[in-house]
């Protein structure tokens, strides 16, 4: 079909589809009713421990916990950290809004740190200009499947001898020379949301966890406090006495929740897992394609991927460095109304939402990012996209910054 402007739009274009990267197959749909048709326990059972055990593999860790949702992955480990009044914790004014949210939930103060000019997540250079003797911990984000600067973050960590809280959430299967990211911080926190590279029916998540002093809380923390009673001869005689479970606090004074994630969603993620590695190297294909079909286009730019480094391409963002004076905005004009694309704006910089500023948090000092924001927008992005949807997507994307380029310079 033909838009108005008699440009030819492909056969079953979809302008912005919205759920997952790659639906379901047959075989997460089978573990599900599997589960189902089991008839056992549908939380904290056999699926969630095969789960963890699986993950923990994948990853190169010891210590995974299955949790409803990676913001309360987030929470737990800022919980367990224990922030006292007054502490700092260092965070990415480029992310997702529960990076920082649950730190400032847990007591801590957040001080945002800049971007790096080359990938795109937190500058080393700026985490160490802004540490002081206040910061415990700093969070460091994979956004949008690009690790950070893990070799130049790590050695200022040690130094200050900083927690590392890692944020994975979108970046599952990403890695540095081999070792995948999660497994460098104290804690590390992913994502199965419906919009991540795997899913677990809408909502998941996945807690490492380094130290296993913390690791033994966990399990407690995650699940209403609920431990098993000690053994005694009474109990062994009488299995009811006094009751089938205790409720104790792990840690004293730190409430319990309840952030299990349901046998069935365990059952989808052991599915799901088994086939990660091939969803990332298909995005990764996919992502190079569009990279290089922008090699002649020099006003898009994308983030550095340096050798060794395995960016999963979560989510798809450009930077457009202007034409003619023209911005973003007036590149999106011409794609969106012209050629019908729904382009993404991703993330306004946190400091500038209203949750943080009438927090107390709106003071930052981020002019790399500040500079960036206001020309980055991401291409719609769904798993197994065809040649004919990323052409468009690049064809159109060309003839909208010609077209802002024969026009006469923007006052």
């Amino acid at each position: 079909m033909k838009n108005e402007y008699g440009y030819q739009i492909p056969e079953n274009y979809k302008p912005s589809p919205y759920g997952h990267l790659f639906p379901y197959g047959e075989d997460d749909i089978q573990a599900v009713v599997d589960c189902m048709r089991a008839n056992a326990t549908l939380s904290n059972g056999v699926h969630m421990a095969e789960f963890e055990k699986k993950f923990a593999a994948y990853i190169g860790v010891e210590h995974a916990f299955a949790m409803d949702n990676a913001t309360n992955c987030l929470q737990m480990a800022a919980y367990l950290i224990g922030f006292e009044p007054g502490d700092e914790v260092i965070v990415p004014g480029y992310t997702f809004v529960s990076s920082a949210s649950t730190m400032a939930k847990a007591g801590a103060k957040i001080v945002w740190g800049d971007m790096d000019p080359d990938n795109w997540n937190l500058s080393p250079a700026d985490l160490e200009r802004k540490i002081t003797p206040k910061t415990k911990a700093v969070v460091v984000v994979h956004l949008l499947g690009m690790p950070a600067k893990m070799d130049e973050l790590m050695p200022i960590i040690r130094k200050h001898n900083l927690i590392l809280i890692e944020d994975c959430a979108q970046a599952i299967g990403a890695s540095i020379n081999g070792r995948k990211v999660g497994s460098y911080g104290d804690f590390a926190c992913f994502s199965f949301h419906t919009a991540k590279n795997i899913t677990t029916l809408g909502e998941g998540g996945m807690l490492v966890v380094r130290d296993k002093k913390y690791a033994d809380m966990v399990a407690g923390m995650r699940f209403v406090g609920t431990h098993p009673y000690e053994e005694t001869p009474e109990r062994k005689a009488r299995y009811w006495y006094p009751a089938m479970s205790c409720v104790d606090f792990d840690r004293e004074g730190l409430w319990p929740c309840n952030y299990s994630m349901p046998e069935p969603a365990c059952a989808c993620g052991v599915s799901q897992l088994n086939k990660v590695e091939a969803i990332s190297e298909s995005l990764l294909a996919q992502g190079m394609k569009i990279r290089n079909a922008f090699e002649d286009t020099p006003e898009i730019t994308f983030c550095s991927i340096p050798e060794g480094v395995r960016h999963v391409h979560h989510q798809f963002v450009l930077h457009f460095e202007g034409a003619n004076g023209y911005d973003r905005n007036d590149l999106l004009d011409i794609t969106t109304k012209k050629y019908g694309i729904r382009n993404i704006v991703q993330y306004y910089p946190l400091y500038r939402y209203p949750l943080f500023v009438r927090s107390g948090f709106g003071d930052h000092d981020c002019p790399v990012l500040d500079a960036w924001w206001d020309n980055s927008f991401s291409f719609p992005w769904w798993g197994n996209m065809s040649e004919s949807d990323m052409n468009y997507f690049i064809t159109c994307t060309k003839a909208a910054i010609a077209e802002l380029k024969a026009r006469a310079p923007k006052a």
